[in-house]
């Protein structure tokens, strides 16, 4: 009876579980060597299998100014509406509750006319909105930040119970913190820490299996650095971060992952223009060559797929200009792209928006929460954009979810827009290799 059971196996295993039986050996024992030989196939099969998996995107998810307190604060406030927004905060117009006593509002009048309106609660901007020529638009509401965090966070809880195919990390591509004005490290800066509130104390530290040491790994923003050059915020909110290299005078690390290679890259701190490389933690040069041996260590372990990200994008047409062709790593990733599919994560410039360029594929992720931007930048790049094509720009926020499964590879974008009721949420595919 027992050996008409047994044809599926492979003919080694039929051999042995056969001579057991001609040996009269009891079912049991039987039994319990197809068990030890099926967990040798099982764990074979295993370690030759594809790697699996996924992880999720996104970029500056920070928010303006926190500004506890009531008209006794009301100097407090100006000056810190002064750093922020320069002389124009100087003369923005504060509105208090007259039963609660706190602040409600703030209007800021920009250059060209314009009225940028922060409608405030406990604290925090929990809407902002801009208006020009009689016409209101809002470019930014915390419901929008608090559902990428949402979905993150429990996207990532169910691939740490286990899941199958639930992202297992995220990569952020710069600006949690707005800046260290109000306290630099984690225990007194309410930037991070409403970034620890909203996420980080909502994803289950990583398990044995992903040798990692941390499930958020983030690239130095501009505003990272702003009255916070030692990025204590970062490095006391991601201690993890220290284990790959990550210091206040190199901000740039990697690490491996399955089949992948992760680069992180420093554009650079706090700069007006918002184009330039400005970074010192390494200069652009000594950036460039730790990329170059990056790229040339994937190629030669046959690594599959690299994701290299970097804050200031290198193509954009919205916002802030793109970097400058001779401060843009793409002269060095484009020398690698027949041998490696590489993909580049930027943030900076908040909107999202897709290249393919010299088969390098760069997408700008930078609808995680800020206040959005709709104008066309002075310089914008002349390559194709493969994200909007040409139609007008809405109001959205959302996160990228890349699955790879062994060469295989594929990016879902998850989006959230008000604007459209009848259809508020959407998953849309942006690429497949």
């Amino acid at each position: 009876m027992i050996a008409a059971r047994i044809s599926f196996l492979p003919t080694g295993v039929k051999i042995m579980i056969k001579c057991m039986i001609q040996r009269k050996a009891t079912a049991q024992r039987v039994l319990l060597w197809f068990f030890m030989v099926w967990v040798v196939l099982a764990l074979n099969s295993q370690a030759h299998a594809q790697p699996i998996y996924s992880f999720i995107v996104t970029g500056d998810t920070r928010t303006e100014p926190y500004m506890p307190g009531g008209p006794e604060q009301e100097n407090d406030m100006r000056d810190i509406l002064k750093i922020r927004y320069g002389k124009k905060g100087e003369t923005a117009r504060l509105v208090f509750d007259e039963h609660e006593l706190q602040l409600v509002r703030v209007e800021i009048k920009e250059k060209d006319g314009s009225f940028l309106t922060l409608n405030y609660h406990d604290g925090w901007p929990r809407s902002i909105t801009r208006t020009q020529n009689k016409e209101k638009r809002v470019i930014m509401r915390e419901a929008g930040r608090q559902w990428v965090f949402d979905r993150v966070a429990a996207t990532i809880s169910k691939a740490a119970r286990g899941v199958d195919g639930e992202a297992q990390f995220l990569v952020h591509c710069g600006d949690i913190s707005l800046f260290g004005l109000q306290g630099k490290r984690l225990d007194v800066n309410p930037y991070w820490q409403i970034f620890e509130e909203e996420l980080l104390s909502r994803i289950p530290p990583p398990d044995m299996y992903m040798n990692l040491p941390g499930r958020v790994f983030a690239a130095v923003g501009n505003h990272t650095t702003w009255q916070d050059e030692e990025i204590k915020g970062l490095l006391t909110t991601l201690p993890w971060l220290s284990q790959f290299g990550l210091r206040h005078d190199r901000r740039i690390y990697s690490f491996p992952f399955k089949n992948s290679r992760f680069i992180i890259l420093d554009s650079g701190g706090y700069d007006p223009s918002g184009t330039a490389w400005s970074s010192k933690a390494p200069p652009f040069k000594a950036q460039m060559d730790f990329l170059a041996t990056e790229l040339k260590e994937a190629e030669r372990k046959g690594t599959k797929h690299v994701f290299v990200v970097y804050h200031k994008p290198s193509f954009v047409r919205v916002g802030h200009d793109p970097l400058p062709k001779d401060q843009s790593p793409h002269n060095i990733l484009k020398q690698y792209a027949a041998k490696l599919k590489i993909f580049v994560f930027n943030g900076h410039n908040h909107t999202t928006e897709q290249y393919q360029v010299d088969d390098v594929h760069y997408l700008v992720l930078g609808g995680g929460g800020s206040p959005q931007k709709f104008e066309l930048a002075k310089h914008p790049s002349q390559n194709r954009e493969l994200y909007w094509q040409g139609l007008s720009r809405v109001e959205e926020y959302n996160y990228l979810e890349v699955k790879v499964k062994g060469k295989k590879i594929k990016g879902l974008l998850h989006r959230f827009r008000p604007t459209q009721t009848n259809k508020p949420f959407e998953v849309v595919e942006l690429f497949r290799r």
